[in-house]
Formats: structure tokens, C-alpha cells, sequence
């Protein structure tokens, strides 16, 4: 008999934990004593964060495939027990203008952090909702609510994660609690991907003022869920945008 069959250790399922937001999470987690199974197609990553606690337990996964979301889910439910707490923070974020991308590149940035997102909470929150219990992260993003040149594809897919989990979380009747977290411009390797991004992003001033350290991202997501509050701000800026865009 495993320990989640005799009640003791709780589940949580990370995407995107190979680093970044991901890996911020999963190690604090574990620290709390859950069984933490990470999601990513980043194996050497996945092994790295395994490696730092024996609670971390890795699956290589991309969330855009179906049918292998479903399996490996599948998989950490008959290894741990159902999953208590989904954090979602799987994503790419190239930047660059709309038209020098190709309309495949496009739709790969939406295929992995809308699609991949809603093929895990899709395949995740339902048996939540049955249970009657557990929490939910969603990380949605500020540019996904102000255009910015040079994101448009990134914020364009951001938009959908944000819509989606407004109306996930809008609809649900149950006792799950779900929360959107709206981050700025966060100091992990997803932010190198944006040397092409807003020219902002890469000056001195945008890294020392509009850039914050996950473990507070992850802090703050974690007070938020508890509390049963439905959106969380990490920060002045990311409120006064998203507030500004709901009242326009």
C-alpha cells in the first residue's frame, strides 16, 4: 500500500517543471511534504529539479499532445494518488514582430501555452470538481491584457489563457479553488527568450523595475489559492494594468 492510499502525503501536478515558475514551485512543495509529479519536454531540466528533493518526481510530457497528457496523468494518479493541487506554468515566450513570425511559429506559441494548458485542466480539474476539492494555479500574463509591440504572439496566447481561466473559474460551482495569476516580466530563462520582445524588457530599467523574482510570483500565488481569492497581482504594476483594462 503507497502512502497516498493511507492518506498521508497530498498530490501535486506541475507543468512546466523543468525551471523557472515551474521549478519555484515544485521545490517548495515538496518542502510542504507533498508528493510533487513535474511535467516538461525539458528532460535534462526535469532531472535537475528532481534531483534536489526525493518528493520531486519527473515525467517528460508535452502538454500539447492529448492523448500523452492523459496518460501521464493516468500514470501519477496510480503512482501518488489523486492530484490536490494543478499549477500550470508550462509556456514559451519568443517575441519579435507579428510578421516576421511565421504562422506556424504563431501557432506554436498558442498550441503550447493555451492549448497546452487547457488540454491539462481539461484532463485534471473534472475529477477535482467531482471530488469536491483541491486547488488550481493558472498562470495567465500582463501581456495578455496590455498589447505590447514586439509580443504580439506570446501576449495573443496569454489573452486566451487569461479569458479561459476567467470563465473556468467564473463557472465553477464547487468547492476547488482556482486561482489566475497575472505576473509582469519574471527573472527566470523564460525571460531570455524575449531578447526580441519589447525593447523595455532588455534595458536596465525594465530589469530592475519591471522584472520580479519567481520565489515572490510563487509566493504570492500561494497566499492567493489558499485564501480562495479568484485572481492574484504579484506586484503594483500587473493590478494597475489588468484593473485599468476591466474598467476601460
Amino acid at each position: 500500500m503507497g502512502a497516498w492510499e493511507q492518506g498521508a502525503v497530498k498530490t501535486a501536478l506541475i507543468t512546466g517543471g523543468a525551471s523557472g515558475l515551474g521549478r519555484v514551485h515544485a521545490l517548495r512543495l515538496a518542502d510542504e511534504g507533498y508528493a510533487v509529479a513535474i511535467l516538461d519536454v525539458n528532460e535534462a531540466g526535469l532531472r535537475e529539479t528532481a534531483s534536489q528533493s526525493p518528493r520531486i518526481h519527473r515525467y517528460a510530457c508535452d502538454v500539447t499532445d492529448l492523448a500523452k497528457v492523459q496518460q501521464t496523468v493516468s500514470t501519477v494518479i496510480e503512482a501518488h494518488g489523486p492530484v490536490d493541487r494543478l499549477i500550470n506554468c508550462a509556456a514559451i515566450m519568443p517575441g519579435g514582430l507579428l510578421l516576421d513570425h511565421s504562422a506556424e511559429q504563431i501557432s506554436r506559441i498558442m498550441e503550447i501555452n493555451y492549448v497546452g494548458m487547457v488540454n491539462v485542466c481539461q484532463t485534471v480539474v473534472p475529477a477535482m470538481v467531482a471530488r469536491d476539492e483541491g486547488e488550481v494555479i493558472l498562470y495567465g500574463s500582463t501581456a495578455g491584457v496590455m498589447p505590447m509591440q514586439r509580443f504580439g504572439a506570446y501576449g495573443a496566447s496569454k489573452a486566451a489563457n487569461n479569458f479561459y481561466a476567467r470563465l473556468l473559474i467564473a463557472e465553477n460551482r464547487s468547492k476547488v479553488r482556482m486561482t489566475l495569476v497575472f505576473p509582469p516580466s519574471v527573472n527566470t530563462p523564460l525571460l531570455d527568450q524575449a531578447a526580441d520582445g519589447p525593447p523595455i524588457l532588455n534595458t536596465r530599467f525594465g530589469r530592475r523595475f519591471l522584472t520580479v523574482e519567481p520565489e515572490g510570483v510563487v509566493a504570492a500565488a500561494e497566499r492567493a489559492v489558499r485564501r480562495g481569492r479568484k485572481s492574484c497581482f504579484p506586484g503594483i504594476l500587473p493590478r494597475i494594468i489588468v484593473m485599468a483594462s476591466w474598467f476601460a
